[in-house]
């Protein structure tokens, strides 16, 4: 005798149901170590290199980027070389800067530099140019997610890159026909382009969307813009007749000497009024930027999921303007070993003559200058990229950290992307300097 029930006889049970593979995506920023570090090693070999290491050295920052974006805790990797941008440059070196440079200075030595076949020359020139940044732009898309694996699976993008350099070139001519206004509709149209050719191994992004949700922010951008370039007109001509009340009519007419003092004030003033409005176009555009950062991420789907943003202008803000004070911050470093160096030489009788004076040793001045004012020309252009690397990692973890894939994604159903490999990298947007990591 028992106490068990028994379960209901069925004849003709129904095939068991098999655990559903879908699940909710977890995206989480874990920040870099020794992004400092590495900011110093890129800009000794850069230096001893004269440049060259520069591809190994974006290689370097992207895998340890990549690395510190995780879904459901596994990170993403980078498995792009150094040789393979090295060699993309050399390519587009070869095929493109190379001709263009030779047709242009061919077309100034065979019409003479005042022709107007040049200036047809140089316009086609242009022409081209603009035209190949939209091609550029859309290779290095491909090739980093060609180069960008989560569980041994690779991304991919297809499509035209002509076609995307057409229509960013096309577009872009009727940005001062419609005085700016078609911005939102432009960057709206080539973001879809790149993310309806995006894939997750065979599995595809889409955007559904448009830009109609960007024009009121932007309609605060245009006039905030507007507002700040009419304001430094105004205090550009207050300046003026300001100096030419104090010095005369023809004070900035060409041919005229300002004294040394009102030279170093407008200067001063200049740059100033630069700053003053770089940064005040920070503030405006923060709120427009953080707008279509979410607005994208919003039309951006995977599977059953879509991206999340929270980005915030104030956000945006504070990295901008933190970043561009530790890239200051950078230059300033590099200055310090600099003077120390110039001031050792004076010291040591080795500085070049000044006017009037005769150095104690001017063959031997002389040479030092002509062996160290070079490298110090090439210290100070790369120490606005010493810091680089500190920059990039914040940028992208806050991106990273205020962006999340909400819904479920059949995780298990994507499989190994055919997209053909390109066995060398971003040849053009490294030659235009047009990549942003």
């Amino acid at each position: 005798m028992t106490n068990e029930t028994a379960a209901p006889w069925n004849p003709q049970p129904g095939p068991a149901e098999p655990p559903s593979s879908q699940s909710e995506i977890n995206l989480s920023w874990f920040a870099p170590f020794g992004m400092i570090g590495l900011s110093l090693v890129n800009f000794f070999y850069r230096l001893i290199t004269l440049g060259i290491y520069d591809f190994w050295a974006r290689t370097e920052v992207r895998k340890r980027l990549w690395s510190a974006i995780r879904l459901n805790g596994e990170p993403l990797v980078y498995t792009g070389t150094g040789k393979e941008l090295f060699l993309g440059f050399l390519i587009v070196f070869g095929v493109v800067l190379l001709p263009i440079m030779l047709i242009s200075f061919g077309a100034v030595f065979a019409f003479g530099p005042n022709s107007p076949y040049v200036g047809a020359v140089s316009a086609a020139i242009y022409v081209l140019v603009f035209f190949l940044f939209g091609v550029g732009i859309f290779r290095a898309h491909r090739y980093r997610l060609l180069r960008t694996t989560w569980r041994g699976i690779r991304g991919s993008l297809s499509g035209d890159s002509w076609k995307y350099g057409l229509t960013y070139f096309l577009t872009m001519l009727l940005i001062p026909l419609t005085f700016g206004w078609i911005v939102p509709w432009r960057t709206t149209k080539l973001q879809s382009m790149i993310t309806n050719n995006a894939h997750f191994g065979d599995q595809p992004f889409s955007f559904k969307g448009g830009s109609g949700p960007l024009y009121g922010p932007f309609a605060l951008l245009w006039f905030g813009v507007l507002f700040v370039f009419f304001g430094a007109l105004m205090m550009i001509g207050a300046i003026t007749h300001m100096v030419q009340t104090a010095l005369g009519p023809g004070a900035l007419e060409p041919g005229f000497k300002l004294p040394p003092e009102i030279a170093a004030y407008l200067g001063f003033v200049s740059l100033s009024i630069v700053a003053v409005g770089y940064l005040l176009y920070l503030f405006i555009s923060a709120w427009y930027r953080s707008r279509t950062i979410n607005h994208f991420a919003k039309c951006t789907h995977f599977d059953d999921a879509r991206f999340e943003g929270r980005v915030t202008g104030g956000g945006l803000l504070w990295i901008d303007i933190t970043n561009l004070l530790i890239q200051i911050l950078g230059v300033i470093l590099m200055l310090i070993p600099v003077s120390i160096i110039f001031a050792l030489l004076a010291a040591a009788g080795l500085s070049p003559p000044e006017a009037g004076l005769q150095s104690p040793q001017p063959g031997l001045a002389n040479g030092f200058l002509a062996v160290f004012a070079p490298i110090s020309v090439l210290i100070l252009a790369l120490s606005f990229t010493l810091l680089l690397p500190v920059t990039q990692a914040r940028s992208m973890g806050y991106l990273i950290k205020n962006l999340s894939l909400n819904g479920n994604v059949d995780v298990d159903k994507i499989s190994q992307s055919t997209a053909q490999q390109m066995s060398t990298g971003e040849g053009l947007a490294q030659a235009f300097d047009i990549d942003a990591f």
